[in-house]
């Protein structure tokens, strides 16, 4: 389906002559639908702190809609448009930043407390903080794709069409970026 997120077709209407960052409410619905999946990618990408993509999330909203009279095509070419507003404004800040931010404990108090014993609410915690961090280790395009592709749930077609690079370059992007995760986490004592 042209390489768009599938989950993103369910909403467009290929009958209306509008876009959807047309009028307010149109955005409005727009970011309904798409603002969780863009703080997904731009968490992914940079690692947190929960507070800052939040800022570049919103931001990146801020700018789409600014701009929004210069955009034209429909909900899928919009999120890729806005997913792009969003990686600049990433590297915008990690370039201020000059060093890339490490896992904080932001995650850890998201993980669900309710009917978990406490010893495994933590071990939870800490395999996701593990994960996360040891995914800011990855060199970007691969960190981008392993974001993409499991955090956001796009299948390899899609990331090759949103990033332009051969689907095969994406399958073996992720097939290295994964062996290279499993040999540098630790390994369970018996």
């Amino acid at each position: 389906m042209n390489g768009q997120p599938k989950h993103i077709f369910r909403f467009m209407n290929p009958l209306a002559g509008s876009t959807p960052l047309s009028s307010p409410a149109d955005f409005s619905a727009f970011y309904e639908r798409t603002h969780l999946s863009l703080f997904r990618y731009l968490y992914g990408l940079t690692g947190g702190p929960q507070e800052d993509v939040e800022d570049l999330t919103a931001e990146a909203f801020t700018r789409a809609w600014r701009a929004r009279r210069g955009f034209q095509g429909d909900e899928g070419a919009a999120l890729g448009w806005l997913m792009k507003i969003g990686r600049r404004l990433a590297i915008d800040a990690y370039r201020r930043r000059n060093a890339r931010t490490v896992m904080d404990d932001a995650l850890a108090d998201e993980v669900p407390a309710i009917g978990l014993p406490l010893e495994e609410v933590a071990m939870a915690g800490e395999q996701q903080q593990l994960l996360l961090s040891l995914l800011q280790r990855l060199p970007d395009e691969p960190r981008e794709i392993l974001v993409l592709r499991y955090l956001l749930g796009w299948h390899v077609n899609q990331i090759a069409t949103f990033l332009d690079i051969p689907e095969n370059n994406v399958s073996a992007t992720i097939h290295r970026a994964l062996e290279c995760l499993r040999r540098q986490w630790p390994q369970q004592e018996k």
